[in-house]
C-alpha cells in the first residue's frame, strides 16, 4: 500500500502508475476471459453467439445500475463504520445489502421463463430467429444466477472496505479460471453452444461468491454470518443511496443510450444487429483501460483534497486527461488499421459480407474513445470536488441525450443510414467533451481553480 505521505509528496506521474498499474492489473484477468471467451464462441458458434453476449451486456448494465447504489453507498458507510468502530452499524448494512441481494435477484430468477424470450425479441428482433434463440439461451441461465451475481459485486466490495482487498481480488481470479475451463468443457468438448456459456459464466459466479462467503464466515473481519438476519429496515437507507446517485444515473444512462442504439439498428437486419453486438463486445474489452485511469486518480485526487493540497489535484487531472487521450488515440487509430483484423479474431471464419459490414462498424464506433476517456476523468474529477449536478450532466448527455439526437438527423436527415448510427455515440463521446470543455473551462474559477477543489460544495 502506498504511504499516505507519499500520496502528497511523490511526483504525480510516477504515483499515477503505481495506482494504474495495479488496477489494470485487476481487471486484466476478468478482460482475459472475456477474449477467450468471445473468441471460444465466435470460432465454435459464430457470429450470432457472440452477438447474443453482446446484446446481453445491454440488460446486465440496467441492473448493475440498479444495484450500484447499495454496493458504492453500502460500502462507503461499511468502512466509514469500520473506522469510527461501530462495527454493528456496518453489520446493519451488510444485513441489509445482502437481504436486497437475494430478494431483487431471486425476484427475476423467477420470473425468468416468462421475460427472456419477449427480451430477446426485443434486442435483437422478432424475425431474427437464430439471434433470438441464441440471446434467449443466453439470458435464461443469467437471470438464474442473478442472486449470486448481486452477492458477489456487494460482498467483494463489502470486503475490500472491511480490509481485505486481497479477498475480492482472488474471488475474481478463481471466477475467471472456473470460467474459462468451463467455457472449454461445455462449448468445445459438450458442444452446447451459447447456453453452455451462460452456465460456464453462472457456475463461477457461484463459485466466487462461495469463496467469499467461507471467508466471511471464519470472521476473520468485522463483518460476519453469526450476526446476520434478513432485513429492510436501515436508518441510514438514504445517506446510502444518495452515495450511489452519480454511478446510478452514469450507468443507466449508458445502458439506455445502448438499447436506444440497439433497437434503431434491428430494422437493418441481423447482419447489422450481429455486427453491432460484436463491436459493443469488443469496445467493452478496451474501455478497461480508461476506466483503470480512473481507479488511479481518484485515490490520489481524495487524499490531496484533503491534505489541501489543490496544485496537486490540478496536476493529476492535467497528467489523466494527457493520459487517457493517448491511449484513446491509440485505441481509435487500432480501430481504423486493424478492424478486419479485430474481427476475424472475434467472430471467426464469417461472410465477406458480415466483414465489411463490422469492419466499417469497428472504425466509425471506435471514433468514441478520443473522448471517453475525459469524460470519464472529468466526471470523476467533478463529483470528488463535490460538484456532482455537472458530474450527472456529462453521462446523461453522452450516454443518452446526444445519443438520441444524433439517431434522429444522421440516418434520415442526412442520409447516412448505418453509418449515421455506428458514428452516433462516437460523436455524442466527442460533443460532450466539447461542450463540457468549452463551459467548464469558461467558468474556470468555479470548477479548476484551487477554491473550487477544496471548498467540495456545489
Amino acid at each position: 500500500m502506498q504511504s499516505p505521505n507519499k500520496l502528497g509528496e511523490a511526483p504525480i506521474r510516477s504515483l499515477f502508475f503505481q495506482y494504474y498499474i495495479p488496477a489494470l492489473t485487476s481487471i486484466l484477468s476478468v478482460t482475459l476471459h472475456q477474449v477467450i471467451n468471445g473468441i471460444i464462441l465466435g470460432q465454435q458458434v459464430g457470429k450470432e453467439g457472440l452477438a447474443a453476449v453482446g446484446l446481453y451486456g445491454s440488460v446486465i448494465i440496467v441492473f448493475i445500475a440498479l444495484t450500484l447504489p447499495v454496493m458504492i453507498g453500502g460500502g462507503i458507510l461499511i468502512g466509514r463504520n469500520i473506522g469510527a468502530g461501530d462495527y454493528s452499524e456496518a453489520q446493519k448494512i451488510f444485513n441489509f445489502a445482502t437481504t436486497l441481494a437475494i430478494l431483487f435477484g431471486c425476484m427475476v430468477a423467477l420470473s425468468t421463463p416468462f421475460i427472456v424470450k419477449p427480451l430477446a425479441g426485443f434486442l435483437a428482433g422478432a424475425n431474427n430467429e437464430v439471434l433470438v434463440r441464441n440471446t434467449s439461451d443466453y439470458m435464461f441461465w443469467q437471470f438464474i444466477g442473478l442472486p449470486f451475481f448481486f452477492l458477489r459485486m456487494f460482498w467483494g466490495n463489502f470486503v475490500s472496505n472491511d480490509g481485505a482487498p486481497k479477498v475480492s481480488r482472488n474471488a475474481s481470479v478463481l471466477a475467471v479460471v472456473c470460467n474459462i475451463v468451463l467455457d472449454v468443457l461445455l462449448i468445445i468438448v459438450f458442444p452446447f453452444g451459447v447456453a453452455g456459456a451462460s452456465v460456464a459464466t453462472a457456475l463461477s459466479i457461484l463459485i466466487s461468491t462461495a469463496f467469499i462467503f467461507l471467508y466471511i464466515k471464519k470472521q476473520k473481519g468485522h463483518l460476519s454470518f453469526g450476526n446476520f438476519k434478513f432485513t429492510l429496515q436501515l436508518k441510514t437507507w438514504k445517506e446510502l443511496a444518495n452515495f450511489g446517485l452519480p454511478s446510478f444515473a452514469s450507468e443507466i444512462s449508458f445502458s439506455s443510450g445502448l438499447l436506444i442504439i440497439n433497437h434503431s439498428i434491428v430494422s437493418y437486419g441481423a447482419l447489422a444487429v450481429s455486427a453491432f453486438g460484436l463491436v459493443n463486445y469488443i469496445s467493452f474489452i478496451f474501455i478497461r483501460l480508461l476506466t483503470s485511469a480512473i481507479i488511479a486518480s481518484l485515490p490520489i485526487i481524495s487524499f490531496n483534497i484533503g491534505a489541501k493540497l489543490p496544485g496537486r489535484v490540478q496536476e493529476v487531472l492535467k497528467f489523466a486527461l494527457i493520459f487517457t487521450f493517448l491511449v484513446g488515440l491509440l485505441i481509435t487509430a487500432a480501430g481504423f488499421a486493424f478492424p478486419d483484423l479485430l474481427v476475424v479474431l472475434f467472430s471467426g471464419e464469417e461472410t465477406a459480407e458480415f466483414k465489411k459490414v463490422a469492419g466499417g462498424a469497428t472504425s466509425l464506433y471506435f471514433l468514441l474513445f478520443l473522448a471517453a476517456g475525459g469524460n470519464y476523468i472529468l466526471g470523476a474529477y467533478f463529483q470528488s470536488i463535490g460538484k456532482a449536478a455537472i458530474s450527472i450532466l456529462i453521462n446523461v448527455l453522452k450516454g443518452i441525450v446526444l445519443i438520441a439526437f444524433f439517431l434522429m438527423i444522421l440516418p434520415g436527415y442526412f442520409n447516412m443510414g448505418l453509418n449515421g448510427i455506428w458514428l452516433s455515440r462516437s460523436l455524442a463521446e466527442i460533443l460532450t467533451l466539447l461542450l463540457i470543455g468549452c463551459y467548464t473551462l469558461f467558468h474556470k474559477e468555479k470548477y479548476f481553480s484551487k477554491n473550487a477543489i477544496l471548498s467540495r460544495q456545489e
